[in-house]
């Protein structure tokens, strides 16, 4: 068994990763709950990754040429339902210690650990409230602030990137975090994450991607040792 550790949407795409090549797979978390709460990007390009969902309604998401703009709260919490409906299991209220050779689960969730071999902590872009013990499924060599808004009028602000959703409401996002002092009284949300700086503007595709190809480097490499 493979447990991921994480919330958000790095996490549930590395579980369900994983279960797509066969493995048994169980995501946890020491939140209360998968997707909320969650300071990640509802921002989704499509020329990255196509839109993981069927419909657009399951995220309170719109689309406006290649950018998707979504309530990435629901989008991590359809992908839950999508990786339970295809055989993963899920815990929260939990995290793993590891301790002379043997691995427990401390908080009030269930949590069977028969048969595990790895644990991967997937937080990367949802920091997990309490950590669990095991490895980073991958690293941030440059990281960079993004602090982000959901807000009802972006028209006379300076956004690095902004979307409008379903229900109306517009995220933006911007690595200056002053940009985003006049809105912060009227604001419905803050948010806020460390990404990878590389010159691209903050996506959810290209979290999703990053958790796909951090586990298929994990599943060619072997680079982790049976527990």
């Amino acid at each position: 068994m493979i447990i991921v550790v994480g919330s958000g949407l790095v996490a549930i795409s590395a579980a369900h990763r994983l279960l797509d090549f066969g493995h048994d797979v169980t995501l946890t978390t020491a939140h209360a709950e998968f997707g909320f709460p969650h300071g990640g990007c509802g921002l989704w390009n499509t020329d990255v990754l196509p839109w993981p969902l069927t419909t657009f309604e399951e995220a309170v998401a719109t689309i406006s040429g290649s950018l998707v703009a979504c309530r990435s709260q629901w989008l991590v919490k359809r992908l839950v339902h999508r990786f339970t409906d295809a055989g993963g299991r899920t815990s929260t209220r939990v995290r793993l210690k590891h301790d002379a050779a043997s691995w427990s689960s401390l908080g009030t969730g269930t949590l069977a650990l028969d048969n595990l071999d790895h644990v991967l902590v997937a937080d990367q872009d949802v920091p997990e409230p309490s950590s669990s013990d095991g490895m980073a499924l991958f690293t941030i060599v440059n990281p960079v602030h993004w602090y982000g808004a959901v807000v009802v009028d972006s028209s006379s602000l300076d956004f690095d990137h902004a979307g409008v959703r379903a229900d109306g409401s517009i995220e933006v996002w911007s690595k200056i975090k002053q940009n985003l002092d006049s809105v912060q009284r009227t604001s419905l949300e803050t948010l806020q994450m460390v990404w990878e700086d590389d010159d691209q503007p903050l996506d959810a595709a290209r979290c999703m991607q990053r958790a796909y190809d951090a586990v298929d480097d994990f599943l060619m490499s072997n680079r982790l040792a049976t527990v």
